[in-house]
């Protein structure tokens, strides 16, 4: 960032800060991206978090107040600092901006088994304390209970559309095996719709609708902290009510997807940390399983190729392939064992 920049985002914080009873000994700033902007404010009472919501109002407003109730229930989630006017936020233009307590801590290195073990239980302490979470008056809802299968749908269209992206471009390797191989992956993306559906998973979405919990849905090592032997979770932007297993299938699939291998030591250690805070019956893994199937990583590597506009090898696409047809095979093998 140019020294101008800088300059105006110091100016932008103290402007901001006087909306909070604090005594400002120094402001740093953490994160200056485009949206992601955050800063370290000192004060006499120690450091504190001062954030820009990257979220519209209304799902900000969802999340603001889903932290403060969490953190008020003693779950480890920064806590939030209410302006001079009792408000959970200040506004500046379009923009909300939080004052939560800093936590110090270190980050996880989930290539270690006890830090997987640590951050799978604070997965599942997150998951248990949500229960209860009413948004206030006024403030919108979010969930994505039930929606699955328009997800799975949404997904199997784009992945239609970027195959006519890619027979544009045939001379482009990526493009080329893209088109011979894709329609296996759609069409059994299609089949995953019809077993989710066949599956635990409508009467489980109406059990959870009584009583839902939150979903983080960007749970892992750069939202997380370990400080007093106790799991942190921070960054609750994208939080929403959603089935436990959606954050769980996040945080397994990856873990394996970019090795192109299914690895039954890495599910099997990520579920034990799990399932000691928090068992899941045998049916709610069978429906976890079943969403795994779903060729997610593949349709994660082509939506850079012909989402974003990214420059992607075909040999990130090979390995997807390989690691999305090796999958099937083995979740088939696990639910089978389920009974």
């Amino acid at each position: 960032m140019t020294p101008e920049m800088l300059e105006s985002l110091q100016r932008l914080a103290e402007k901001l800060i006087v909306h909070w009873d604090v005594n400002v000994q120094g402001i740093e700033l953490i994160q200056g991206g485009q949206m992601a902007l955050v800063w370290k404010i000192m004060t006499d009472d120690g450091p504190r978090c001062l954030k820009r919501m990257n979220r519209p109002e209304k799902k900000s407003l969802f999340s603001i107040n889903a932290q403060n109730y969490l953190a008020k229930k003693g779950a480890r989630v920064p806590g939030i600092i209410p302006t001079k006017q009792g408000s959970l936020y200040a506004k500046q233009g379009p923009f909300l901006f939080v004052l939560y307590d800093w936590v110090e801590g270190r980050t996880f290195d989930i290539t270690l088994p006890e830090d997987m073990e640590w951050i799978m239980k604070g997965l599942a302490n997150y998951h248990l304390d949500s229960v209860g979470y009413v948004p206030p008056s006024g403030i919108p809802i979010f969930t994505k209970l039930g929606r699955w299968p328009n997800h799975y749908v949404k997904r199997c269209q784009q992945m239609r559309s970027w195959k006519m992206l890619a027979e544009k471009t045939p001379e482009d390797p990526f493009s080329k095996l893209y088109v011979q191989e894709i329609d296996y992956f759609i069409d059994f993306g299609e089949e995953t719709l019809l077993k989710l559906q066949d599956s635990h998973y409508p009467e489980w979405v109406a059990q959870c609708k009584a009583r839902p919990n939150l979903c983080h849905q960007d749970y892992g090592t750069g939202n997380t902290l370990l400080a007093n032997d106790e799991v942190w979770v921070i960054d609750l932007d994208t939080t929403t009510f959603d089935l436990p297993i959606r954050d769980l299938r996040k945080m397994i699939i990856p873990s394996m997807g970019d090795t192109g291998v299914w690895n039954d030591d890495v599910i099997n250690h990520m579920l034990k940390g799990y399932e000691s805070v928090n068992p899941l019956s045998v049916d709610q893994k069978k429906v976890m399983l079943t969403d795994m199937l779903f060729p997610y990583e593949l349709h994660e590597i082509t939506r850079e190729k012909y989402g974003k506009k990214n420059e992607v090898l075909e040999d990130e696409l090979a390995i997807a392939m390989q690691f999305e047809r090796a999958k099937v095979t083995e979740i088939n093998r696990i639910i089978s064992d389920l009974g």
